[in-house]
């Protein structure tokens, strides 16, 4: 779980600066992200052991799954924002 939120960090602040230079490819990597971050968060949410319980507890699923609210408020507010040219 450390790696993964390691290269996620890695991953936005790569976004962040390739949206203050201007890259094209900036907005859909953050969606790409966003997805990928969010299939992450509740696949770690909701898979279950072989007991039937889930394999984290439900405060630490629900601990990995607030990075996706402010990731989800992040990609809406970056694709409101008219593109600079």
């Amino acid at each position: 779980m450390f790696v993964i939120g390691a290269l996620g960090v890695i991953a936005w602040f790569g976004t962040t600066w390739a949206i203050n230079a201007g890259k094209r490819w900036a907005r859909p990597a953050a969606t790409v992200m966003f997805v990928l971050g969010t299939g992450i968060g509740l696949a770690g949410l909701l898979t279950k052991d072989t007991s039937g319980v889930t394999g984290l507890p439900p405060v630490l699923g629900w601990a990995g799954m607030t990075s996706c609210l402010a990731s989800a408020l992040a990609v809406a507010l970056l694709w409101k924002r008219p593109r600079s040219t």
